[in-house]
């Protein structure tokens, strides 16, 4: 069916609703509109389905959040079989529009296939889902929510019995069940079906006390009595999990941005709820130098990512990149419990765009480091095909995600900001802050500098550039490979040492790498680069050589 038939069945067919249908006739004459919201289906990326909030079949609404669901039963059932309806999902959302109402819908949607659902009453963090699945036993977990993106989205993340995010081969499995369904007429129990199930607040007290045990050096916690915290949630949900957190491990002068705590589905304070973003952090800042914080942190809505300044001897405040901090917490780790490296084949993972710096500290200390393809689902399929044999440490992602337990199977911005806060009150004790410690990693490790290029390229026209921008990089003349020093081209696509994957990575002869890629939740292609060198400024130098390679086939 073309994008004109689809929209005019929307218009038309009895089992829409009155509002769906007057959006949709309010946008009669802008055919670009149109095309856009009918041209494709959602689609699973590297973090499940994420769109625009709206009505038609590429954005999400009850409609397609039906659709999926109804795939992801018969995915379920085809799975388990009967053992799925017992075990049932999880499901929980985050604070944005109608995050709450696709929860319920999707809940009606299992129902009515006669799967259990456990539900969560108020908004909840992203890790808190992933260790629900593994402590309720659940047959899979779906959480409602577009992470950091803009306002206008709305996303759908699908969980394994693990707590792991749906791995490719078993997501396209979704996919497939879902491209079967040729009507969104889908189905739905009542609200008070009797596969329906509310979660009370118990489980959220043992996340939080099992997020608390992860931490290694809880004793210097009182011994820093006069450290002072900044968290902010950004209007999303880690603020009751964070902020108790933080609270009960003895931390005695914790402050907040109060505008921040409303979980605002607009995130009307910032432009963007990312703490990858330094403006994100303008209000935290501004309350930091007037009270002289020591840490400053942030979570993105689902709170799985965590950004974090901290404050220098001289009162200036300094951030830390997702490398940079990964690179920071298993240097704590490795250096101040010696026990982890003597367990049984000690690991961390990351990905292919990540630092290397991370794995160089691993390997002084004779840890290995697995390497997966960019998601963290992949991180989690490690842990549980090495859980038995092998011992985890840490899983990061430049992204600002880290894990350091094996609670969950996901980022987990959570007992990240218990980790970072231990790490600074341990440096304190020691009369340092994290600007010294990350300056003793550079003259150790060599000066690691990372950039990331980023171009959105949004609706359908976006995409076919997205494509041509691959393929100009993918066949990139042997000379001008030559010309700019490039030593080596990985195709990822052509599934060298890791499942297909569209990225590709050039790498030049002094070490320095160019990573290609298109984004898996928002129209975007990626550009990760990353140098070493013996000295900051001659990292850096690199870092503009390598963007001035990247603008040149860019234009």
């Amino acid at each position: 069916m073309e994008w004109e038939e689809r929209y005019q069945e929307w218009l038309s067919a009895d089992y829409f609703d009155a509002d769906t249908k007057q959006e949709l006739a309010g946008i009669a004459d802008d055919k670009a509109e149109i095309e856009d919201r009918f041209y494709k289906d959602l689609e699973f990326g590297t973090a499940g389905a994420r769109g625009v909030v709206g009505a038609g079949t590429n954005r999400l609404n009850i409609y397609t959040v039906r659709r999926i669901t109804q795939g992801y039963a018969q995915y379920l059932l085809a799975q388990f079989g009967e053992e799925a309806k017992t075990r049932g999902v999880v499901i929980a959302h985050d604070n944005r529009h109608f995050s709450d109402v696709f929860s319920l819908e999707i809940a009606r949607t299992l129902a009515f296939n006669g799967i259990n659902t456990y539900l969560f009453k108020e908004i909840t963090t992203t890790p808190e889902l992933s260790y629900a699945v593994r402590k309720l036993n659940t047959a899979g977990g779906i959480v409602v929510t577009a992470s950091h993106n803009p306002s206008e989205y709305n996303g759908y993340k699908v969980y394994d019995e693990t707590g792991c995010q749906e791995i490719p081969e078993r997501a396209q499995m979704i996919v497939d069940e879902v491209n079967r369904l040729s009507s969104y007429d889908i189905a739905v129990a009542v609200e008070d079906d009797e596969h329906i199930h509310w979660l009370d607040e118990s489980l959220d007290e043992q996340f939080i006390a099992d997020e608390m045990a992860v931490l290694h050096h809880p004793e210097v916690i009182k011994q820093a009595g006069q450290m002072k915290i900044l968290y902010t949630p950004l209007h999303g949900t880690g603020r009751k999990a964070v902020l108790s957190g933080l609270e009960k491990l003895g931390f005695q002068h914790i402050y907040t941005v109060d505008e921040q705590l409303v979980p605002d589905p607009e995130f009307s304070t910032v432009k963007l709820p990312n703490p990858e973003d330094p403006e994100a952090f303008t209000l935290a800042l501004d309350i930091a130098r007037r009270e002289e914080i020591d840490l400053v942190m942030a979570t993105d809505p689902d709170c799985d990512r965590v950004g974090m300044w901290v404050r220098d001897h001289d009162g200036s405040y300094h951030p830390f990149t997702g490398n940079q901090m990964g690179a920071l917490v298993i240097y704590y780790l490795l250096s101040t419990n010696e026990e982890l490296a003597k367990q049984v084949k000690p690991y961390i993972a990351t990905t292919i765009v990540t630092s290397e710096l991370g794995s160089k500290i691993a390997a002084s200390f004779g840890v290995d480091t697995v390497l997966t393809l960019t998601g963290f689902k992949f991180i989690g399929q490690q842990m549980n095909e090495r859980a038995a044999t092998e011992s985890f440490i840490m899983g990061y992602e430049e992204s600002y995600g880290f894990l350091v337990s094996m609670l969950e199977r996901d980022k987990d911005g959570v007992s990240a900001t218990f980790t970072m806060a231990e790490m600074v009150a341990y440096y304190m004790q020691e009369g340092k802050t994290l600007v010294d410690v990350f300056h003793e990693i550079d003259e150790k490790y060599g000066y690691h500098r990372e950039n990331l290029i980023s171009k959105t390229l949004p609706g359908k026209e976006g995409l076919a550039q997205i494509k041509e921008l691959m393929d100009t990089f993918r066949h990139l003349p042997q000379q001008d490979l030559d010309r700019f020093g490039v030593a080596k081209v990985i195709d990822y696509s052509q599934g060298i040492d890791l499942p297909k994957a569209n990225v590709l990575k050039f790498i030049f002869a002094d070490g320095t790498w160019i990573a290609v890629r298109p984004s898996g939740t928002e129209p975007k292609i990626k550009f990760y680069i990353g140098a070493v060198a013996d000295t900051e400024e001659a990292a850096n130098k690199r870092l503009d050589e390598c963007a001035a390679f990247v603008e040149h086939y860019m234009k």
